[in-house]
């Protein structure tokens, strides 16, 4: 693409060997055909199918062997093991699926935030509450069974717990149970304990692109011409929470078994999902306070350990390095998870990873394979764009995005040396003219352009830094799931 049409960005459209450009240009010259073809004769007027048949396609195919389709078969992706079916038998007599009994356990058990011993424990219900919303809803006649079903969904399927994890199920006013999506409500992933197929290790980077598909399928249906999503709509559409159930496969992942550059790759495609599915599930925020908490506290469970999006960025992608602003690094010494960082930070990560906001770079797939290259074209193409990276040879003055400003010991140890490291990232004339500003030895000003955190949101969810969990138990219990490493089902 780079030697035929000198563009990274696609689409690239030629008609034959003519080079066109992109989708912005292929509707500038339809407006140009519509233009001349107000202003023909009636017997030399042609659509633009008509016209396209008789200039385009009745002419010879194209020779040059760049523009021939691929010989290559396609790629056919692995199928990922199946999954059990796990159905559960219901007190009726009758079977569902793990997502049916939720859906009915989510909308049937009361909940009610109880305080015990100075800490509020939220969305609970007392043993015997549960019992009797149960029996009412598959019309039964003795508490037994219904309680038998409740105890059965603890022990056997992990769908719901005493709030300390001390007791198993009983029909008791005195004891309180909760689903345990509400055990840690800043982990997106956890609305189950994954206990189904066990995916390979290889297949990592495959089930966060199956996961990136399946979202992408429904993010479409409510996505209008201009891009803008209604992630509220999301959010109730019925597929959201099959999308929901699908991540808490990520459960099983351990990353510290992976090799660095698939590490890297499958963070940098963790990362992007997160975004979509946190702006779905918990909302967007709209201020700097909010979107410290945002970015501090949503996390995913993954291998058992709990990361937040700066945990996943400055924790592993940039080797536990301290993030903007921040006093301390990601993981102590102590920290369990230090061993899932990377060994060093590979600055052009930050032309890779988005956080939803319209500064940020496009999202884009990566793979182990090909991670270093694919690197580069992100990193060439995110700043080729003006918006992003201005070079003024006749101010002598460079314009940066405000992401080299944040993490600019990524880049160069100070703000002076940013243009020698900046020009491995530029191509063509930009490239040139940087070049000759570091030749001339003249001091180069260097500027940040302004960050739009604005978002593609149609409607969403306002996240305004709450997320109510209980610091005095839930955390601390993660934490100590996470110092005996231990899986989801400790936490």
């Amino acid at each position: 693409m780079l030697s035929l049409a000198d563009q990274l960005t696609v689409p690239q459209i030629f008609f034959n060997e003519q080079h066109i450009g992109g989708a912005t240009d292929l509707l500038a010259l339809l407006e140009t055909w519509d233009k001349e073809n107000e202003n023909a004769s009636e017997s030399d007027k042609r659509s633009p199918l008509e016209r396209y048949k008789t200039e385009i396609e009745s002419k010879a195919d194209p020779v040059d062997p760049r523009l021939q389709p691929s010989s290559e078969p396609p790629v056919v992706e692995t199928p990922p093991p199946p999954r059990t079916n796990e159905m559960i038998e219901l007190p009726n007599g009758e079977s569902a699926s793990y997502l049916e009994v939720y859906r009915m356990l989510s909308t049937v058990l009361p909940r009610k935030n109880k305080s015990y011993h100075g800490t509020l424990y939220n969305n609970c219900f007392k043993g015997d509450t549960g019992v009797t919303a149960i029996m009412k809803h598959y019309n039964l006649t003795e508490r037994k069974q219904a309680s038998d079903f409740l105890f059965k969904l603890q022990d056997e399927h992990q769908m719901l717990g005493h709030v300390l994890r001390e007791h198993s199920f009983e029909d008791s006013d005195k004891l309180y149970y909760r689903l345990q999506q509400y055990f840690e409500p800043k982990v997106l992933n956890n609305i189950r304990v994954w206990t189904d197929r066990v995916v390979d290790l290889s297949d990592a980077i495959g089930l966060v692109k199956r996961l990136k598909k399946m979202f992408g399928k429904l993010e479409s249906k409510y996505t209008d011409e201009n891009g803008d999503v209604d992630y509220i709509a999301v959010y109730e559409d019925a597929s959201f929470l099959e999308f929901e159930e699908a991540t808490c496969e990520l459960q099983q992942i351990d990353m510290s078994k992976m090799d660095e550059t698939t590490r890297l790759a499958f963070g940098i495609n963790l990362y992007n999902l997160m975004i979509k599915h946190a702006f779905t599930s918990v909302g967007i925020p709209s201020s700097t306070l909010t979107r410290g908490s945002f970015f501090n506290n949503v996390s995913y469970c993954i291998g058992g350990y709990i990361l937040s999006f700066s945990e996943l960025e400055n924790g592993i992608l940039r080797a536990n390095t301290k993030a903007p602003y921040a006093l301390s690094h990601p993981f102590s010494s102590s920290d369990n998870r230090l061993h899932l960082a990377l060994k060093e930070v590979d600055p052009r990560i930050h032309f890779a990873l988005n956080c939803g906001a319209k500064s940020c770079p496009p999202i884009k797939s990566f793979t182990a394979e090909g991670i270093q290259e694919e690197l580069r074209i992100v990193a060439q193409s995110f700043n080729e764009s003006d918006d992003s990276t201005l070079v003024d040879e006749e101010k002598h003055e460079l314009r940066l995005s405000m992401i080299l400003s944040w993490y600019m010991s990524d880049f160069a140890p100070s703000k002076s040396e940013l243009a020698s490291k900046v020009v491995e990232f530029l191509r063509g004339e930009k490239k040139e003219k940087l070049l000759r500003m570091i030749a001339s030895g003249k001091t180069i000003s260097v500027k940040f352009n302004e960050y739009d955190w604005s978002t593609n949101a149609l409607k969403s969810k306002k996240f305004d830094g709450v997320l109510k969990t209980e610091e005095n138990s839930a955390l601390a219990f993660v934490k100590k799931a996470v110092s005996q490493k231990s899986l989801v089902p400790a936490f």
